[in-house]
């Protein structure tokens, strides 16, 4: 996962609408509304009077050892509104600023009016759908879904039979970096790789790489390996077959290597497989 959870409310304080699909986000979910918008409204006062703007905060747990990276909050301004994402520290902040803009222009700009005359809007089942599977990545993580079987025979392939003790897992992320999919390594082992990697990702053109060294205690050292796969998701499916003429968002492939491979032949095999089952 990446995307935890959202508050939307407008730049006066309104609460409008909390969502989470965490267990790191139970307090907040839980929490008052009134509470959690006035907490946003006083961060957002506070920056502005020092003519500053907010573009995250980051909370960490008090007992911060279990989980040392904690919650990003990535905040956006837009019309009438405030809106706070809560995601995974390793999530390309500048990408799901898209999935706000996109949600902006399909729910939210329709209450504009109503904002201005000190009106609540109440969304629609379908609109906070709309929300939820805009930011879980829901048209990416189907396609995935669909191939994942023949996915695990590629991925097999190359960590087992073609590349043995140089490849110990893959996965694949959305455009913001939310993952997908996994193989080789469970969900907790790949997003302590995606933290301690740097988050440097998201300008990566088709087919370029982009590889750190991360050593850690307890796990051996081992090369992060990402690249532009250049297969890409459509925005206009993302927004229910709208028109847009966007055109489409990647997905990124990556690997967990040993620390002295030649890359160029192993990233070339994971974008022939991959690609030959998602085109």
């Amino acid at each position: 996962m990446a995307v935890l959870g959202i508050a939307i409310q407008s730049q006066t304080g309104i609460p409008l609408f909390l969502d989470s699909w965490s267990d790191k986000l139970v307090a907040f979910h839980e929490g008052s509304p009134i509470l959690i918008s006035g907490f946003l409204a006083a961060l957002s006062s506070f920056a502005s009077s020092y003519k500053q703007d907010i573009s995250y905060i980051r909370l960490r747990p008090v007992d911060y050892h279990d989980d040392p990276f904690g919650i990003d909050g990535v905040y956006s301004f837009i019309g009438k509104y405030m809106i706070l994402i809560f995601t995974d520290p390793y999530q390309f902040h500048e990408m799901v600023n898209y999935k706000i803009q996109w949600i902006y222009n399909k729910v939210l700009f329709r209450y504009e009016n109503m904002l201005k005359v000190g009106k609540v809007p109440n969304l629609t089942k379908d609109e906070r759908t709309f929300i939820e599977y805009t930011l879980m990545d829901n048209v990416a993580w189907e396609m995935i879904y669909k191939k994942t079987k023949q996915l695990n025979t590629a991925a097999d392939s190359i960590i087992k039979r073609e590349f043995p003790g140089d490849v110990f897992g893959c996965f694949i992320t959305s455009f913001d970096n939310s993952i997908l999919y996994t193989y080789g390594m469970d969900r907790a082992e790949t997003e302590i790789y995606l933290n301690n990697s740097g988050n440097k990702g998201s300008s990566l053109q088709n087919g370029e790489i982009f590889h750190n060294y991360v050593s850690l205690p307890g796990l051996e050292p081992r090369l992060v390996v990402m690249t532009n796969s250049g297969v890409r998701t459509e925005i206009s499916d993302i927004l229910g077959g709208a028109s847009v003429g966007y055109g489409g968002v990647p997905y990124y492939y990556y690997m967990i290597t040993d620390t002295n491979i030649a890359l160029g032949p192993i990233v070339e095999a994971l974008i022939d497989k991959f690609n030959a089952i998602l085109i």
